[in-house]
């Protein structure tokens, strides 16, 4: 018992650091919610609930990955600025300082560019920020 509950918290921890916990929670435990559910209904003789309700389990639970594999927000910021995605803060500072030369209103580009531009130096600084204070 104690084994399986040092592992649990080991996970926990794991899942913790790289910021999947919560969507992990919510996807996993989504999923056993309506699945005990189903089971539930099925083990009290209503079939069609039972099948509605995993039917309900199988989308919560494709959704919910999905959300998570959209997630990639910092590689598709990384491409926007032709940086890697581990670069630390002074390279995507750089980087977005380049991009916005050409990319704001007043150099020929536009609103949206220069907004998408800011938005994925944002997400990489905070990155970088966070890979730099879990090394320390």
């Amino acid at each position: 018992m104690a084994l399986a509950v040092l592992a649990v918290l080991a996970l926990a921890w794991w899942l913790h650091r790289d910021d999947l916990l919560v969507p992990n929670i919510v996807r996993l435990g989504g999923t056993a919610v309506l699945g005990l559910l189903a089971v539930r209904f099925l083990t009290s003789g209503r079939l069609l609930m039972a099948v509605v309700t995993g039917l309900a389990a199988a989308a919560w639970f494709v959704w919910h990955q999905r959300e998570r594999r959209g997630s990639g927000a910092i590689t598709n910021a990384a491409r926007l600025l032709g940086v890697p995605e581990n670069a630390p803060a002074d390279v995507v500072w750089q980087a977005w300082r380049q991009a916005m030369q050409s990319a704001h209103p007043d150099a020929g580009g536009s609103a949206e560019q220069a907004l998408a531009l800011t938005e994925a130096r944002d997400l990489l600084v905070a990155a970088a920020d966070k890979r730099r204070v879990s090394d320390d």
